[in-house]
């Protein structure tokens, strides 16, 4: 039982230290999987702010002119400016 404090201490710092990829397929994944279009915008939302900054510009480019069609009702300036906002960062 004393080895699953350790195993999970293990975990917890791996999960913190794996790095992202940015998967165009993954965000076109996520926008295809909801109806809803409020939990759509949440659950892109949370992949931009995980995902997003290791994105390269041609990948965020590649995201923003498609977000009406993958995105339809959920597609927001919120999230359009969240893109934005990685594309000025991305190297």
């Amino acid at each position: 039982m004393r080895w699953l404090i350790p195993l999970f201490i293990l975990s917890l710092v791996y999960g913190a230290t794996v790095k992202r990829e940015c998967s165009v397929s993954e965000f076109v994944s996520i926008g295809y999987s909801s109806h809803d279009p409020k939990e759509r915008a949440d659950r892109v939302w949370d992949w931009l702010e995980t995902s997003g900054p290791v994105c390269t510009k041609e990948q965020l480019t590649l995201l923003y002119s498609n977000l009406g069609g993958i995105l339809g009702n959920a597609d927001s300036i919120k999230i359009r400016s969240r893109i934005e906002q990685l594309y000025e960062k991305a190297k």
